[in-house]
């Protein structure tokens, strides 16, 4: 899972029964890690005098090709195209096996979450920090309905669909959490092991199945499929779809702020757009630009309505040149914002902050950490001792194009500093906390930062670096993206 360093809450308190001279002892798995000791003033690390401050960091044929395979994954047609519009790869890679795997994953998923399968380590527990009981998991099972999976015949021009809010994608039907116990460091809040991911305002999606109170709808994403709200999504016509795709061809804008307010043109509030989000752009002038944005008619249908997007920091053209301006334009309206597992409060883990990154130069990642060494040029320099890691980083890392994964976890390598009169690299992450080997405890950082990466831990020796981790592997984006990556459909939730 993402940002693998995890934490839990400790719980202390008194038993009625207990002496009342006894007090009792707290269980400590969590501290606060001192990151306001580090530097994040993104200009401090992205040098905006830099004679290469406007220079892109990819050739100009590379980054296009990267957008032609991201447009092609949201909108594309063509056979090898892995749209959830696209008919041919839903019948190809979503019903390969006609549902029986689809089917057969929901099983999975339901008997993972039913605590009288379960090991002590691995009981689920709610928000109440109670175990869920039998009749919890027996009434989503009933509501999830498995065998609708396996009638499926194969692709429905009825059943394409398109995020008309931010949706949460859940791995079960319901809106309820799934925490191991919170007592175990590395567990607890905000981790919740249903919370598979989220997809942006405009996403196109194809819905595979429906629960039967007809509340959820399982759907295959660009990136993952899940369950999601079916108020959250809107059934699209191929009157629609083609005007749709018409004008993201003709000009596709990537939201560059944080979380930009979206109203239509009779002012009616739509959605706040995340970083990353993509809309087709109208029109634009000096002051900003036009949009299409979809939304809900009554019978859960979307139409497509327009908006007016003002300021410089809101949406560009699609692909954004990769300049180091416009990576930390990007970086700027990220950093600090919470940690949100698998999209928790819709916020980012360590995967989705680099596709928010990414997806304005036109550049798709896959949404799980270990898939997105897939992206590029892989390094595996796992055999390394963490002395020989950093150095190999410091010297073959390629600034703002190569991504650190060292196990459920990814970091962006910004550069190099030097300290005590070596080489160190400087990495930009959204990470939940560092954990010391025997992982006992969470020093939690809970956002995204940007810190050196030092064979110790300067405020606390106990922690183990980020170049000690068993795995340590660099990817750097440095060709056309391979073709026909599929979405993820794993058991896991993204990070």
């Amino acid at each position: 899972m993402g940002c693998a360093t995890v934490f839990c809450l400790s719980l202390t308190g008194c038993s009625w029964w207990m002496p009342f001279n006894s007090t009792p002892k707290p269980v400590e798995v969590t501290s606060l890690f001192a990151i306001d000791d580090y530097d994040q003033d993104v200009d401090h690390w992205i040098n905006p005098l830099s004679t290469d401050y406007d220079k892109p960091v990819l050739p100009e044929t590379t980054q296009r090709a990267q957008f032609d395979a991201l447009f092609a994954r949201y909108f594309g047609t063509a056979a090898r195209d892995p749209s959830p519009w696209n008919p041919a790869f839903i019948n190809a890679a979503v019903y390969r096996q006609g549902g029986a795997d689809i089917a057969a994953l929901q099983r999975r998923r339901l008997g993972r979450y039913d605590n009288r399968m379960q090991a002590p380590q691995h009981i689920g527990y709610g928000q109440n920090l109670r175990p869920h009981s039998a009749e919890w998991i027996d009434g989503i099972a009933a509501n999830l309905n498995v065998a609708q999976f396996e009638q499926r015949p194969g692709y429905d021009a009825m059943r394409r669909a398109i995020a008309t809010s931010n949706v949460l994608v859940r791995g079960l039907p319901t809106s309820d959490p799934s925490f191991y116990d919170s007592r175990i460091a590395g567990e607890g809040y905000p981790f919740d092991n249903l919370q598979i991911s989220a997809i942006r305002p405009g996403t196109p999606v194809y819905i595979v199945g429906t629960s039967s109170d007809g509340a959820w709808q399982y759907v295959q994403t660009p990136d993952v499929q899940g369950w999601v709200s079916s108020t959250d999504i809107g059934l699209v016509d191929e009157a629609f779809v083609t005007r749709w795709r018409a004008a993201a061809k003709k000009s596709l804008g990537g939201i560059i702020g944080a979380s930009v307010p979206v109203r239509d043109a009779s002012g009616a509030f739509r959605f706040a757009a995340p970083a990353g989000t993509m809309l087709p752009i109208a029109g634009h002038d000096a002051q900003g630009y036009d949009v299409l944005t979809p939304a809900n008619d009554a019978d859960g249908h979307a139409q497509i309505h327009a908006a007016r997007l003002n300021g410089e920091q809101t949406i560009v053209p699609m692909p954004w040149p990769a300049t180091p301006r416009h990576i930390a334009t990007l970086l700027r309206a990220l950093i600090g914002r919470p940690y949100g597992w698998g999209n928790t409060g819709l916020y980012n883990d360590c995967s989705s902050e680099l596709q928010s990154v990414f997806a304005p130069l036109g550049i798709w990642l896959p949404r799980h950490s270990a898939n997105q060494m897939t992206a590029g040029s892989k390094a595996d320099v796992s055999a390394l001792t963490p002395t020989e890691r950093v150095a190999w980083l410091s010297h073959h890392g390629q600034p703002l194009r190569s991504i650190i994964y060292i196990g459920g976890h990814v970091m962006f390598y910004l550069g190099n500093t030097t300290i005590d009169g070596k080489l160190v690299p400087v990495v930009y992450q959204d990470i939940w906390g560092m954990r010391p080997v025997a992982n006992t405890r969470r020093a939690v950082i809970g956002g995204s930062v940007i810190m050196p990466i030092t064979l110790e831990v300067p405020e606390d020796s106990t922690l183990r670096s980020l170049a000690a981790t068993p795995i340590f592997q660099v990817m750097t984006i440095d060709t056309a993206p391979p073709p026909g990556l599929s979405p993820e459909s794993g058991d896991d939730p993204a990070s």
